[in-house]
């Protein structure tokens, strides 16, 4: 690949669709993943969705999928190679990134047209590498359930609180941070940057939405209880979860709990604070972050 692109010296989009293409050989193999998955994940970057697709398609099947014409005959076996590579690049691209096709019904349709028509020219081989129907639903994955508003009453103490050890507990916040996080797709990511807010795209709402709720119920579950001893004890235990959370590597939850620790209405009880320990600390790597 280093002979055919200098990516050192930029490419155009055009120049580096070639070059994916020419990534495999006529088996199927890849000599350079990093450059085509790079390139098949951020090619909306440069164009509207709608707009790239089609640049995509016309790129990767039309050209090399024309008419036959004199001049191809002649090349033969160099024509034929180009159209396989652009099969294996297309089953890489679908199975690498299944989503896109389930979520952008005109990619797919625009699939599905390659493939038939590399059947009706009589490439039956070709189309045969490219398998738009395994593509799996993300839709159910991603529905976001609608809550019903909480009526205004008295909170009551968390149960999960107080009935599970602090190991336990990050744990739990763990697993919900994980069936919110495994939600987000790429695509959520490039809406939020094009839009600059989570505007139509309930899944990364959701998502901040647990960030603040667990902040929120570390300052409740503090300022629940009635005495400063009591709301110490609270505090260092949410220590002691803050800390297996690290080794969770649970970066986000953790900062969650601490910044509801840090929080003004937690930071400003100083008589509270006196009763917490010292000696609990809660550390990310080399820094020291005080709760």
């Amino acid at each position: 690949m280093s002979g055919t692109l200098d990516l050192e010296k930029g490419c155009t989009v055009d120049e580096l669709l070639h070059g994916c293409i020419e990534a495999f050989d006529d088996e199927g193999k890849v000599r350079d993943p990093q450059l085509v998955r790079m390139f098949l994940m951020m090619h909306p970057w440069k164009q509207p969705p709608t707009a790239n697709t089609k640049m995509f398609a016309s790129q990767s099947h039309v050209t090399p999928w024309r008419s036959v014409s004199p001049e191809d005959e002649s090349r033969g076996p160099e024509n034929s190679s180009l159209q396989v590579k652009t099969c294996h690049l297309v089953r890489y691209w679908i199975s690498a990134f299944p989503a896109e096709f389930d979520l952008n019904p005109e990619l797919a349709d625009q699939i599905k047209e390659l493939k038939e028509l590399l059947g009706r020219e009589g490439n039956q081989c070709h189309s045969n590498l490219i398998d738009i129907e395994s593509v799996p639903t993300y839709k159910w994955k991603r529905q976001v359930t609608q809550r019903q508003p909480v009526a205004q009453k008295k909170r009551k103490t968390s149960l999960l609180f107080d009935h599970l050890e602090s190991g336990e507990l990050a744990e739990h916040l763990t697993h919900l941070e994980y069936r919110s996080f495994s939600k987000i797709l790429f695509q959520d990511y490039h809406s939020f940057v094009m839009h600059g807010c989570t505007v139509d795209n309930p899944i990364l709402e959701r998502f901040i939405t647990l960030f603040n709720s667990v902040s929120q119920w570390v300052q409740l579950m503090v300022l629940s209880k009635p005495t400063a001893q009591q709301r110490a004890q609270v505090i260092t235990r949410f220590v002691m979860v803050a800390q297996r959370l690290l080794q969770l590597q649970n970066s986000n939850t953790l900062m969650a709990v601490v910044g509801g620790l840090n929080h003004s209405s937690i930071s400003r009880l100083k008589e509270t604070h006196s009763f917490v320990s010292p000696e609990r600390p809660l550390r990310y790597g080399n820094h020291s972050l005080n709760c």
